[in-house]
C-alpha cells in the first residue's frame, strides 16, 4: 500500500479522519495526500466589478485554504514518521474527491462521517454517502468518535462475487501489516439451504486458504433471518475494529441496510467501515 488519500474540510470529523489515516500509514509505510476542494457560490453577479470581487473572493479562499494545507502537512510530518503532501482544487467536495481519486487511483481513500448516521444517509444523501457511490477506489470511512488504535481485527462480509478472492487479499495484506486478526463471514437466511450453504461456504474457506490467505483467519457461517442484526451482533461480541464490505451496482450495501425501519442500523456500532467497489457479477469464483 503506496498511497492513502484524505479529503478535509479542516473540520473535527476530517481531522479525525485525518489522524486515523496517519496511524495506519505508520503501520503501513505508505504517504498521506491531503485533499481540499473550495467552492463559493456566485450572487447577483450582473456588474463587471462584482465578477471582480467574487473572483477576488475566490482567490483569497484559495490562498486561505492552502496556508492550513500547508500547516496541517507540516505538521504530520513533523510529529510522525509520515510522508504527506496535498492538493487543493477549486469545485465542489463530491465531484473534487470523485474525479481526483478516480484519476490517481490511490490504495486507500481515507474519509470521516458523523457518529450514528442512518445507512441509507451514508448511502444516499451525504457528500460521503455520493463519494462512496461513485468512486472507484476502496474507501475507508471512520466515524468522529472513533480514534486511532491498531486494529487487531478485521472482518469481510463475503458475498459470492468474482472480485471477492482480490478483496479478501486486500484484507489480508492490510491485517498482516497490523499484525491482525482476519474474520470472513457470511450470512443466510432460514429460507436459504443451509446444507449446500454450508458446503459452498467451506469449498470458498479451501479456495481462500489455498490462493490467498497467509495469517490467522477465522471463519464463520451465521444464520439468522436478519444479515443486518446478524453482521451487527458478530461485530460487538467479536469486538471488530473494522468491518469490510463490497457495493455493486445492485449493492450489497443497499441490500444489507434496506428493509424494515424497525431494524437496528448496522453503522450504529461506530466502527470503521472499509467499503471495495467489486464487480458487479457475482459469478462463482470457486
Amino acid at each position: 500500500m503506496k498511497t492513502l488519500l484524505v479529503p478535509t474540510d479542516f473540520s473535527p470529523i476530517s481531522k479525525n479522519a485525518i489522524a486515523y489515516a496517519v496511524g495506519l500509514t505508520e503501520k503501513l509505510d505508505a504517504k498521506i495526500t491531503l485533499l481540499h476542494a473550495y467552492h463559493l457560490f456566485p450572487i447577483n453577479l450582473d456588474a463587471s466589478v462584482m465578477i471582480k470581487e467574487f473572483n477576488d473572493e475566490v482567490e483569497l479562499y484559495k490562498r486561505v485554504s492552502e496556508v492550513q494545507l500547508k500547516e496541517l502537512s507540516e505538521e504530520i510530518k513533523r510529529t510522525t514518521t509520515c510522508k504527506c503532501d496535498y492538493v487543493n482544487f477549486q469545485g465542489l467536495a463530491k465531484d473534487v474527491i470523485v474525479e481526483y481519486a478516480n484519476e490517481i487511483k490511490p490504495d486507500l481513500l481515507v474519509i470521516g462521517t458523523e457518529n450514528l448516521m442512518p445507512i441509507e444517509r451514508l448511502v444516499y444523501g451525504t457528500i460521503t454517502g455520493k463519494v462512496i457511490k461513485d468512486v472507484e477506489c476502496t474507501v475507508l470511512v471512520i466515524p468522529e468518535s472513533v480514534k486511532y488504535t491498531t486494529p487487531k481485527k478485521i472482518a469481510f462480509a463475503i458475498d459470492y462475487h468474482d472480485s471477492d478472492l482480490d478483496e479478501i487479499q486486500f484484507v489480508e495484506q492490510l491485517a498482516k501489516k497490523l499484525k491482525a486478526v482476519t474474520h470472513i463471514v457470511h450470512v443466510i437466511s432460514d429460507e436459504e439451504d443451509e446444507a449446500f450453504e454450508g458446503d459452498y461456504f467451506i469449498k470458498t474457506e479451501i479456495e481462500i486458504k489455498k490462493n490467498v490467505s497467509k495469517n490467522h483467519t477465522i471463519f464463520r457461517l451465521i444464520k439468522g433471518e436478519n444479515i443486518t442484526q446478524e453482521l451487527n451482533k458478530y461485530v460487538k461480541d467479536k469486538h471488530i475494529d473494522i468491518f469490510s464490505v463490497a457495493k455493486t451496482k445492485k449493492t450489497f450495501l443497499e441490500r444489507l441496510f434496506s428493509g424494515s425501519v424497525s431494524q437496528k442500523l448496522f453503522y450504529s456500532t461506530n466502527i470503521p467501515l472499509l467499503i471495495f467497489n467489486a464487480k458487479d457479477t457475482a459469478e462463482d469464483f470457486i
